[in-house]
């Protein structure tokens, strides 16, 4: 297991390409909170930790050329956020049966699932490990 900034990274790249995906080709308000969970402010009306990361993963793939937006509000949302090209091609591509954690879809489905739809499983699983194995087998270029 990674440390737990690493797995908090892989599930928001994850939340934050399947959001997009939903209103691919669309564009939308996409708030901070809907991909971090709910930001408790400290007495200084600072974001906490947890929520700035979620923010820094949105920057993160706006730089590596997955999501575009136009504007940053307050560091609580992107104003016209999509996905590009890369990540739309990467989301719908067939993914590699051996990425069916256990079989857990079926393996009549093995050749015909898309990436979208396995990485919506892993995340609705709250499976943090197979999450982080899908966002670095079809997100990042290693």
């Amino acid at each position: 297991m990674l440390d737990v900034h690493i797995d908090d990274f892989y599930m928001d790249v994850a939340a934050t390409l399947l959001s997009g995906f939903r209103y691919f080709p669309r564009t939308q308000t996409l708030f901070i909170e809907d991909i971090s969970g709910p930001d408790n402010m400290d007495e200084f009306g600072l974001h906490s930790p947890r929520h700035l990361a979620a923010l820094g993963t949105l920057q993160w793939l706006q730089e590596e050329g997955y999501i575009r937006f136009s504007n940053l509000s307050r560091q609580e949302s992107v104003d016209d956020f999509v996905l590009t090209s890369k990540a739309f091609t990467r989301m719908i591509a067939m993914a590699d049966p051996q990425s069916l954690k256990g079989n857990r879809i079926g393996e009549t489905d093995a050749d015909n699932t898309p990436v979208f739809q396995l990485l919506e499983f892993a995340r609705l699983q709250e499976d943090s490990t197979w999450t982080g194995e899908l966002v670095k087998q079809y997100f990042l270029d290693l």
